[in-house]
């Protein structure tokens, strides 16, 4: 192992460092590491010391187990103190000054939480001044996924930082907090030929040791350490045309792609993409792109979908790379994530919110922007439905009681991460599309650049959003309705009552809290709700909305004499389910494949909604699930297969009458044009109806594929290996595990994981889950595998026993970042039997499982409520399915 010290006796001496670093004085005192445990930071840090200024060097080679550092952290101290709390998470530091008015003592070092909380000590009280630290140390590689990690592919080595939420301090001591923004200088020293990446472009490379060359990167504007990139390797560098100026930004942008040797030319489509994408963002929010460079990354391993490392974003391959079996949904899916990372350049990169409580001030707006930038690139690309089904995707999660609110505080650093589910991503950004519709995009998309470019550099919590938001678009009314969603839980369910009365119409609204059957939520709640309801009266159609700030308001409906069918969220546009009187349902049943086509979407959620509420009956139910199969866009057509899968779970094996049902409901219409519905209709036929046909093709395909002898879409791979798997015995998991080594493709590898608990026996689902515990699958994939063997019936005990026989040893082999969620595995059971022993497994936690009790929670409620709802389902449908 190579020490940075060797870096530095070959020159690298950053800013006066190794004179510093001489001037040793006062003898460090020991400290009581029990006494500062009971007033460690359990959350953010005190605002007794503020870094102004990083000065980082790094000693990196992937193909050793550890690294090394050095840094130096100007801080501001706001008061006399004899030392600080800061971050530092396992980190073996052989040394800390901190230097003063030209004096330099000797400081100690502590780390005092396992969450990387760690006491600075100095010899005697040192006065409100700036201070400078400078901290050697050495660490290893981490082994999960996270903070600075190692990973193998085809013979190379790869180092990557995964910084985010609080993973930074794995590497880099530190304030690791995201309202802590200073700027940083970095070299790193790393073997010859290697790439090296960070935040900003590289200014010089020297020699360093021999072998070995040190890279500085050029200063970069004040970041949070979460938004910290450094990526060390043998990539492929694809070089692109610099991003041109336009009529926001006057300067051009290198745009570069990197990725694992022999897949560069994978990043073409995204690369292709940016250009566009760029120009649109700029426009839209009249702000420039705020950094030097643009990078894209496609990381060997990466423990989520993509991170937005300032300038450097850094994605896991399988959603970032395009080669020639991608389907039309992967292509959409690539398009969304893309957006979704420039988007946070403005959106938490160059406006920051001050700590994890106000995550959706990045994240739901980031999810947003997907929808509005997409929609401007390519109106005709269904953008906006897809917006709509991930608004719809949160309200699950938000219908249980003791869900979070999209910003509710958190006081420890073990719940940062289950701020990133979602409430904060999609019912948030469902939030922002209500609001951008309501009121106007050329009210709100305006304010929001001149919200970013008041904070630019710095940090903005919610209430400086609510009001600054408020103040820029000159309509006080949004910051209020931002503030009614954000602060408080729960779907609201707005009840529409249409009144005639001679020559003249009238809707009623109401509003309460949504409550599925089996919930134990308390009825009321008070949302200011942009309500829109469209309607239709013979040949005339039109919408009438209000602000439902109260439990009830009439409206008057101009131009209808008595509506005939009424959709209280029009355009889909609203977060809030809708309930009508029985005879409107039926009215929207018989209509359904007239609906526009969000609208159609929502109606099918709400119907879902009311009848897992119990205020809708079977019949009711089901006549709209088998007219929604008729509704001729595709984006609906998936949605609708998707409730009547939902549907067929809560039958289970008594689902066969349902399915002859949905069978010749498809039967009576054709085909859809669009191939992403085509594809997914011929995944329902084979794996929920099991329709022998369609079964048979997508098995043939599959073995084709695996054999090396045909083609198979990525849209189609996790329904296929089903198929396949199920049909196929021990020969056909064979092939496929064959197949994830021989295809090197990291969407297969995702969809392999998603059907290996597919296999018929329950030898071959042992061998699956083999694989966790041996290595033998790719550790970024291991918790969609456990998924994946928990969700087949079959397999569901053997498999839990397993995992909880030695579930140190499974949870060693999922991604650190996801451990917290392994509660959620239990959700498979559908039954409230299980939370005894859920809660006994849980009940001596560990520092692996750190953040795991709300995923506890929430799954304990989960099953309760899927327990009651499958009950429902049953006495409702069975009856209607058995009349002749």
């Amino acid at each position: 192992m190579r020490f940075l010290m060797v870096a530095i006796a070959a020159g690298v001496c950053l800013l006066g460092a190794c004179a510093q670093r001489s001037a040793w004085t006062v003898p460090v005192q020991p400290v009581d590491e029990a006494a500062l445990a009971r007033v460690a930071p359990a959350g953010r840090l005190p605002a007794m010391a503020r870094p102004k200024a990083y000065r980082v060097a790094l000693d990196l080679d992937p193909r050793e187990t550890h690294f090394s550092g050095y840094v130096e952290i100007d801080v501001e101290l706001a008061a006399a103190t004899n030392g600080i709390w800061l971050h530092g998470d396992d980190l073996a530091v052989s040394r800390v000054t901190a230097t003063a008015g030209g004096e330099t003592v000797e400081a100690s070092w502590a780390e005092v939480l396992d969450t990387g909380v760690v006491w600075v000590g100095f010899p005697r009280r040192l006065q409100a001044r700036r201070v400078t630290l400078a901290i050697d140390y050495t660490a290893a590689f981490d082994t999960g996924l996270a903070g600075l990690f190692r990973v193998e592919s085809q013979g190379n080595w790869y180092a990557l930082a995964k910084s985010e939420s609080i993973q930074a301090r794995r590497f880099l001591p530190g304030f690791d907090e995201p309202g802590l923004k200073a700027p940083f200088e970095v070299a790193i020293t790393v073997p010859e030929g290697m790439h090296a990446i960070a935040n900003t472009p590289e200014v010089s490379r020297a020699p360093a040791q021999p072998g070995f060359e040190t890279i500085t990167f050029a200063p970069t504007r004040p970041l949070s350490t979460y938004l910290l990139s450094t990526a060390v390797g043998n990539f492929d560098k694809v070089d692109r045309a610099p991003l041109p100026p336009n009529d926001v930004r006057r300067t051009e942008i290198p745009l570069t792609g990197y990725a694992r040797a022999g897949k560069g030319e994978e990043l073409a489509f995204a690369l292709d993409l940016t250009p566009e994408m760029m120009r649109v963002f700029e426009e839209m929010l009249g702000q420039p792109y705020p950094y030097e460079k643009l990078d894209i990354i496609a990381a060997p391993q990466w423990p989520s979908g993509a991170t937005e490392l300032a300038a450097a974003i850094t994605y896991r391959e399988g959603r970032i790379l395009v080669g020639p079996n991608t389907g039309p949904s992967l292509l959409r899916s690539v398009k969304e994530i893309h957006a979704h990372e420039i988007a946070h350049m403005w959106f938490g990169n160059l406006v920051t919110p001050p700590w994890w409580d106000d995550l959706w001030l990045k994240e739901a707006f980031a999810t947003w922007s997907e929808t509005a930038v997409l929609e401007i690139m390519e109106p005709q690309g269904n953008h906006d439905l897809a917006a709509v089904v991930d608004g719809i995707r949160a309200m699950s999660l938000d219908s249980l009681q003791g869900v979070r609110a999209v910003a509710e505080p958190i006081s420890r650093n073990e719940d940062v991460r289950n701020a990133y589910d979602a409430i904060t991503y999609s019912k948030g950004q469902s939030v922002i599309r209500m609001i951008d519709t309501y009121f106007g995009p050329d009210v709100l998309r305006p304010a929001l650049g001149r919200y970013i470019a008041q904070y630019a550099d710095g940090e903005a919590d919610s209430a400086r959003f609510y009001s600054a938001i408020g103040k820029a678009s000159g309509q006080r009314a949004i910051g209020t309705v931002f503030e009614s969603f954000v602060t408080q839980p729960g779907v609201p369910l707005v009840s529409a009552q249409p009144i005639c009365s001679g020559t003249s119409a009238k809707i009623e609204f109401s509003q309460t809290r949504y409550r599925p059957i089996g919930s134990e939520i308390t009825p009321g709640g008070l949302w200011n709700i942009p309500v829109c309801a469209a309607w239709k009266d013979g040949a005339n159609t039109g919408e009438v909305c209000t602000l439902l700030s109260a439990p009830q308001r009439t409206v008057d409906v101009r131009g209808a004499i008595c509506p005939e069918v009424v959709v209280p969220n029009a355009k889909g546009a609203g977060y809030y389910r809708f309930d009508l009187p029985a005879e409107y349902w039926r009215a929207l049943t018989d209509d359904f494949a007239a609906l526009e086509p969000r609208e159609a979407l929502v109606s099918i959620d709400s119907a879902q909604a009311a009848f897992n509420a119990g205020s809708m009956g079977g019949a009711e139910y089901l006549g709209l699930l088998e007219a929604s199969l008729a509704h001729p866009h595709g984006t609906v057509l998936i949605f609708a297969l998707n409730a009547w899968d939902a549907l067929l779970a809560q039958l289970g094996e008594e689902a066969e009458p349902a399915k002859a049902r949905a069978s010749a409901a498809l039967a009576r219409r054709d085909d859809p044009s669009e191939l992403e519905a085509g594809m997914r209709l011929r995944g329902f036929r084979a794996a929920s109806l099991h329709e022998p046909e369609a079964r048979a093709a997508l098995v043939a395909e599959a073995d084709a594929f695996l054999s090396g002898t045909g083609e198979l879409s990525s849209d189609l791979y996790t329904y296929a290996l089903r198929a396949a798997l199920e049909e196929g015995g021990t020969a056909m998991l064979d092939k496929v595990l064959a197949a994830i080594t021989r295809l090197d493709d990291a969407v297969f590898l995702q969809a392999a994981a998603d059907s290996l608990g597919s296999a018929a026996s329950p030898d071959d689902a042992a061998r699956a889950l083999d694989l966790i515990y041996e290595g033998g699958i790719s550790q970024q994939v291991t918790f969609s595998l456990a998924q994946s063997l928990m969700n087949n019936p079959a397999h569901r005990d053997r498999t839990w026993a397993r995992l909880t026989g030695d579930f140190p040893g499974f949870t060693a082999r999922v991604p650190s970042q996801l451990r917290r969620n392994t509660p959620r595995l239990a959700r498979a059971f559908c039954d409230p039997a299980m939370i005894p022993d859920l809660e006994a497994l849980f009940a001596a936690g560990s520092r692996d499982l750190a953040g795991h009790e709300r995923a506890l929670g929430e799954t304990k409620e989960y099953l309760t409520l899927c327990a009651a709802q499958r009950e429902n389902a049953r006495a409702m449908i069975l009856p209607v399915l058995a009349r002749p």
